[in-house]
């Protein structure tokens, strides 16, 4: 779930809102970057010859929410190939993801849910909010009551759904996205009011990946975030043009969270498109088929969609 699909929700409504807010483009976020401080650029199939090695990080998959959606806010129903899928609902998640390194220590995957966001957003974005019937099961404050925080945080995307619980967290935590995230312009943007600027409230500048050119073209560029091979930032641009997946090398065996640039199992078993603007289509399912490829490839590592399990795997 994230802005590109809230955004089908302006059709109606946009020419009003042109109008009134005028037309221009603007950016997903206005908050402060810097260049991420951590992990070196590499290539694929070093990421790969890491997973030889036995795992050394602890992982666990943490769910904070979920909502109910027609399958029209997952899959795009003006192409084609999702005539086959008949209308009805999902159930989606939010989730974070906490990894334990023995020698750098604790950090998350996205940051789970607060119950301080939805008051701060603009009347827009509540009543989408409340038309997805979210339903939380904890917040990070909930978490953080029992579970020691992390030194920072990895963020898949920007959108409101994987930054929210940014605001129960201590200000003072690192928070890294990939390059591009922040500059991705939009009218949606403007008209949902920056929501994850409002969750990075008094943090420091984001620390953006940079991500090189990946050397064997599997992937758009990957980095090794702690110089060891046991934590991996992927670059797969489309649902966002940093969203930024996560393989990593665990004591139970290699985990890849993809974030939403796979958000259901409809978009992985399936291969169905998501409704994403006409500019980032192309990028999109290109990324999908890389991953659903690589995983064929590799069936030893579990991949973690980013609304939804796998079929076969239980939430």
């Amino acid at each position: 779930m994230g802005v590109s699909r809230i955004s089908r929700r302006l059709r109606l409504v946009m020419p009003v809102m042109i109008l009134a807010l005028g037309a221009c483009a603007t950016a997903a976020s206005i908050h402060p970057v810097t260049t991420a401080d951590l992990g070196a650029a590499s290539r694929t199939s070093v990421m790969e010859a890491s997973l030889l090695r036995p795992g050394v990080v602890g992982f666990q998959r943490v769910k904070f929410a979920q909502w109910t959606a027609g399958r029209g806010m997952f899959i795009d129903r003006n192409d084609p190939r999702t005539a086959s899928i008949p209308k009805g609902m999902e159930e989606a998640s939010i989730y974070a993801y906490v990894i334990d390194h023995p020698r750098f220590g604790r950090y998350l995957i996205d940051s789970g849910v607060s119950r301080k966001l939805e008051a701060k957003l603009n009347p827009f974005m509540r009543r989408a909010i409340a038309d997805l019937n979210i339903r939380i099961d904890q917040t990070t404050e909930d978490w953080l009551s029992h579970e020691q925080p992390p030194r920072a945080v990895f963020l898949t995307h920007l959108h409101f759904d994987h930054v929210g619980g940014l605001m129960d967290l201590s200000s003072s935590t690192p928070v890294y996205v990939g390059a591009g995230d922040p500059e991705d312009e939009s009218l949606a943007n403007r008209v949902t009011g920056r929501p994850a600027d409002i969750a990075l409230e008094g943090y420091g500048p984001l620390h953006e990946w940079r991500f090189g050119s990946d050397p064997d073209g599997v992937f758009s560029g990957m980095i090794d975030v702690f110089g060891d091979g046991s934590v991996w930032a992927v670059w797969l641009p489309g649902h966002s043009p940093g969203s930024t997946g996560y393989l990593i090398n665990a004591t139970d065996g290699p985990k890849l969270v993809v974030g939403d640039a796979v958000h259901t199992r409809l978009g992985w078993d399936e291969a169905m498109p998501q409704p994403l603007p006409a500019t980032a289509r192309a990028s999109a399912e290109l990324t999908a088929d890389r991953l659903r490829r690589w995983a064929a490839a590799h069936p030893q590592v579990e991949v973690f969609l980013g609304h939804q399990s796998r079929a076969g795997q239980i939430d």
